[in-house]
C-alpha cells in the first residue's frame, strides 16, 4: 500500500490524515486499516525530510545512489578489489548529497514555521546519511517520503553486502550509480558454445522482463504522486473558495452590526 500521501502535508494534520485513511481502508481491508492506525507521527525533523519526496526528489535520488556507491566501495576495499581513493571519492559524494538534502529539509522547517537550529541540523544530517546507507527498508522509506523515525548511524552497511533495494528504487538509481564500473573487475571474454547461446538468451529475456516490471512500478509510483499533487491543488482551490465565502459572511455581519448601532443611536 502506498502511504506517501499520509506523510505529505502539514505535520499538525498528520493525525487527521491517518484517521481519514483508516476510515477509507477499513471496509475493504480491516487488518490494513488497523495497521495504519498504529503508524506513528514522525518527529518534526523527520517530517521535513519526508517532504523532500514531493518536490525535491532528485536530492534524495542522488543521496541514495551515493550511499549505494559508498557501501560498494567499502566492500571493495575490504575485498581488495577497490582502492581507498575510490572510497574517499564515494564518501565525499555522500557528504555533498547529505548537505544538499539537509539544507532543503531545513528550508521546509523554516517555511512551515518550525524552529530550526544547530542541533536540529545535525540530527537531520545524521538521519539522512544513516538512512541512505542503512537497511533496504530505511532506504525505500527515505525515497518514498514515509520515514517515521530518526535513523541511528551504522556506517556504510555490512561488509557482506546490504539488503538489495526494491526493484523500482534500483531502476531509478541505476543511471546515477558511478562506483560499480570502477570497483568490479572486468570479466574476461570467453568463447561461447552453441548450447551457451540459448542460456544467454533466456537470461537476457528474464532481465528484460525484470526491467519492464521495474519501469511499470516506477510509472505507477509517479502516477500516484501526480494524483497526490492534483488532489492538494484541488483542496487548495476549495479552501480559497471557502475563505472567500467566509469573508463575504463577515462583511455582511459587519454591515448588520453597523445598522444595529445606527438604530440604537437614533
Amino acid at each position: 500500500m502506498d502511504l506517501s500521501d499520509l506523510y505529505q502535508g502539514p505535520l499538525e494534520e498528520f493525525v487527521a490524515r491517518r484517521t481519514t485513511l483508516v476510515r477509507e481502508t477499513r471496509p475493504a481491508d480491516p487488518s490494513a486499516a488497523e495497521a495504519i492506525g498504529k503508524l506513528r507521527k514522525p518527529p518534526v525533523l523527520v517530517w521535513a525530510i519526508d517532504q523532500l519526496a514531493t518536490d525535491r526528489q532528485h536530492l534524495l535520488n542522488e543521496l541514495l545512489a551515493a550511499g549505494a556507491d559508498a557501501s560498494e566501495a567499502q566492500r571493495g576495499v575490504a575485498g581488495e578489489s577497490a582502492t581507498r581513493e575510490s572510497l574517499l571519492l564515494a564518501s565525499n559524494r555522500v557528504r555533498d548529497a547529505v548537505d544538499a538534502a539537509a539544507r532543503a529539509a531545513e528550508d521546509v522547517l523554516e517555511r512551515a514555521g518550525h524552529a530550526r537550529g544547530d542541533e536540529t541540523g545535525r540530527r537531520i544530517r545524521a538521519t539522512l546519511q544513516s538512512a541512505a546507507s542503512g537497511s533496504a527498508v530505511d532506504r525505500v522509506a527515505l525515497w518514498r517520503g514515509t520515514l517515521d523515525h530518526e535513523v541511528a548511524p551504522s556506517g556504510f552497511g555490512a561488509l557482506d553486502g546490504p539488503d538489495a533495494d526494491e526493484a523500482e528504487l534500483a531502476a531509478v538509481l541505476a543511471p546515477l550509480r558511478r562506483q560499480s564500473s570502477r570497483t568490479r573487475p572486468h570479466p574476461q571474454p570467453r568463447q561461447t558454445r552453441p548450447d551457451d547461446e540459448g542460456l544467454q538468451r533466456e537470461a537476457a529475456e528474464l532481465d528484460a522482463k525484470k526491467a519492464d516490471a521495474a519501469a511499470e512500478r516506477a510509472r505507477d509510483l509517479a502516477t500516484s504522486k501526480r494524483h497526490h499533487a492534483d488532489r492538494l491543488a484541488e483542496e487548495a482551490g476549495l479552501a480559497a473558495e471557502e475563505a472567500s465565502a467566509a469573508e463575504e459572511s463577515a462583511e455582511k455581519a459587519e454591515d448588520a452590526a453597523r445598522v444595529a448601532h445606527s438604530a440604537l443611536t437614533r
